[in-house]
């Protein structure tokens, strides 16, 4: 019991485990906003692999827009998902392979070298985010996410299944184990 003055200990989230299967990759249904680095980094993976990226359009990387602010964006091309949030489009990072995959993340697993090398961080660290002080931990409810818009827009990873707080998961240290590792390297 807390006394006057005292904050409420504040719950954990607590997740599945990612499964591609289940998701189609949804948290790409908008594309990633990127870091100049990422983009840098991208364009060159693209330009010496083009085999492996023959399905992108030419425009691959986008001025994005979100609520005010701008910055590049990989672009998006039409997918229409089994099962997905009403507020979500129909539309997935051009990216992302057919079932769903990364295609950056298969390349990096294709050369042997660690999968998310060429992901941006936005993508292999979801539902987590970072700031400025550090690591993120993903919103319990739709309140907390910080893009719940109200009804237009009630939210984005409290939308997805890995992002989603489930009674029954893992607390979302667990569940995401491999991201905390791999943000605090």
């Amino acid at each position: 019991m807390t006394t006057a003055g005292e904050a409420k200990p504040r719950k954990h989230t607590k997740l599945y485990y990612c499964d591609i299967n289940v998701c189609e990759g949804i948290c790409c249904s908008d594309g990633a906003f990127l870091l100049d680095e990422e983009v840098r980094l991208i364009h060159k993976v693209v330009k010496k692999h083009p085999e492996h990226f023959a399905m992108l359009p030419k425009d691959y990387i986008i001025a994005g827009e979100w609520e005010g602010e701008t910055g590049p964006q990989t672009n998006t091309r039409k997918h229409v998902y089994r099962d997905k949030p009403e507020h979500f489009k129909n539309t997935r990072c051009v990216f992302t392979e057919a079932d769903g995959k990364c295609s950056l993340q298969t390349l990096a697993v294709k050369q042997g070298v660690h999968k998310w090398k060429y992901k941006p961080m936005g993508c292999w660290l979801f539902p987590l985010s970072s700031d400025e002080v550090g690591l993120v931990p993903p919103p319990r409810t739709r309140r907390e996410d910080p893009n719940n818009l109200g009804k237009r827009y009630p939210g984005f990873s409290t939308s997805t299944p890995c992002g989603k707080h489930a009674e029954k998961g893992k607390v979302w240290w667990i569940a995401l184990k491999e991201e905390v590792t791999e943000y605090r390297k």
